[in-house]
């Protein structure tokens, strides 16, 4: 989705072109994927990390053209409302300092970035929701003006037929509709990428996807949209919300969403992931290449497949499998669940113990999933971004006799010596695991994420007599300043 596209009107002969070159994609990725040495080299890391443009009294700004355009770096990218921005961090080996690493670019861009808003009087932050918007922020007027935002608007609107509906629960329960998909800028994310060996992909796939309510329960961030207290991780229901284009009560089976934890356990290869988008959700943009797919194996090249790239990038799964023609070709899982924020030092070690964890288990993970059938994994998910920490989840135990829900701390503890095994097979530096892994202990111990900080910090301040309003402001404030003061979470001040 990296593509600029035109706004256009597609026909059903188009979509049907389109759907044809889906399958020949389909195709080409099993040859490519049968093909002697695909996929083979090193494990690498990458991530993308989003970030809220802000004027100085913490409002959402709309600058992000401006400042892409002073930062003249192509590793800046725009997002689909005018406030956000994207840095794509380097990719970096998994062997030595991975995280260190992408924790120096990360903090270098920031600064830039930052420097560059400071000419608009604005600045940046990384929080996964911001918690000063405004329902005025997500009119047409805040889209970034790029074609292929506004096809996606277009073209989600038509198949939706209807407003879209958030309806989210909380302590202050959130009903709104919106005409557009700009509520979807509100969610920012840390969005982290892993090549993985093809034969492996299966059972690291399943890894990831079984620890990702853990990763989420320890990374939460975003409690407040619009003002109300809702999930500790607000963006997972906001988003799956603010761009559902199905249809209600039309049929009587239940239509899969774009935005999913998904609808089953990988049971042989990342092709399964590939021919289920295919099959399950109608093109957006249906745009065709010039290139045939079988052609590129005649002029001994890889096919980019871009067909196939460009309608996964139209579909939304918290996991996605993501195929690559690059460096004689590799396959890559994206973990998207991650919010932004609150700071850099503990996004690394958010993504030190989600991918740690997801390569601990992953040797093991085929005797773990008999007793875990995959609706229980997605149960957890939900209940982990609603709860945060507090969250009770069911986990799989040597021997069990039926499920049985745990207190969610009480996992992640016990499988902090399984993320450092993971991390030792990456061949990671000791030091680099020691770091991280005491930042996640920390803040276990402190029961602390940036969620339970902000809603701390918002009561604090309606004590001190201000509404909810002033509350949001001050409190997103303090917020910013703590997070560039570039201390760990479990440093920053709880008193006023």
């Amino acid at each position: 989705m990296g593509r600029d596209i035109e706004v256009f009107d597609y026909t059903d002969d188009d979509r049907k072109k389109f759907s044809e070159r889906l399958y020949d994609s389909l195709d080409a990725l099993k040859t490519a994927l049968s093909k002697p040495g695909f996929g083979e080299g090193p494990i690498t890391l990458g991530a993308e990390l989003e970030s809220c443009i802000v004027t100085n009294k913490g409002d959402a700004a709309p600058l992000n053209t401006q400042i892409l355009s002073d930062l003249n770096d192509p590793l800046f990218q725009h997002e689909i409302n005018k406030f956000n921005l994207e840095h794509n961090l380097s990719p970096v080996a998994a062997k030595g300092t991975p995280f260190s690493k992408m924790q120096q670019e990360a903090e270098k861009g920031f600064a830039n970035t930052n420097k560059a808003a400071a000419a608009y009087n604005a600045q940046t932050v990384l929080i996964g929701i911001l918690p000063t918007l405004k329902i005025d922020n997500f009119q047409e007027n805040y889209m970034t003006d790029v074609g292929r935002y506004h096809m996606l608007d277009k073209e989600l609107h038509n198949l939706r037929g209807d407003a879209f509906k958030v309806n989210i629960n909380g302590e202050d329960p959130l009903k709104l509709e919106s005409d557009n998909v700009t509520m979807e800028g509100a969610n920012t994310s840390f969005q982290v990428h892993m090549r993985v060996e093809p034969e492996k992909f299966a059972d690291t796939f399943n890894s990831a996807q079984l620890v990702t309510p853990l990763a989420i329960a320890l990374a939460a961030n975003s409690p407040l949209f619009l003002e109300h207290r809702l999930w500790q991780e607000t963006r997972i229901a906001l988003f799956r919300q603010s761009v559902d284009s199905r249809h209600r009560g039309e049929v009587d089976w239940r239509q899969p969403s774009r935005i999913s934890f998904g609808y089953g356990w990988v049971r042989r290869s990342a092709l399964e992931l590939f021919a289920e988008t295919v099959a399950l959700y109608p093109s957006i943009i249906p745009l065709l290449s010039e290139e045939d797919p079988f052609h590129a194996f005649g002029e001994n090249r890889l096919p980019k497949l871009e067909e196939l790239n460009l309608h996964m990038g139209t579909t939304w799964p918290w996991n996605r499998a993501v195929y690559s023609a690059k460096n004689e070709g590799h396959l890559r899982i994206e973990l998207r669940s991650l919010p932004s924020g609150p700071t850099i030092p503990d996004m690394m070690a958010n993504a030190a113990f989600f991918i740690g964890l997801t390569m601990g288990l992953r040797d093991d993970i085929s005797d773990i999933l008999p007793s875990m059938p995959f609706r229980f994994a997605e149960y957890n998910f939900y209940r982990a971004a609603q709860s945060g920490l507090d969250a009770n989840i069911l986990w799989p135990t040597p021997k069990q006799m039926q499920p049985t829900e745990y207190p969610i701390t009480d996992i992640i503890k016990s499988l902090l010596p399984l993320m450092e095994e993971g991390l030792n097979k990456l061949e990671i530096d000791g030091a680099e695991i020691k770091k991280y892994r005491e930042n996640i202990e920390n803040r276990l111990n402190a029961r602390l994420t940036g969620a339970n900080w902000q809603l701390m910090m918002l009561e604090k301040y309606k004590q001190q007599g201000l509404n909810t309003n002033e509350s949001c402001h001050a409190m997103t404030l303090n917020y910013i300043e703590q997070q560039k003061s570039g201390k760990s979470l479990i440093n920053w001040q709880t008193t006023l």
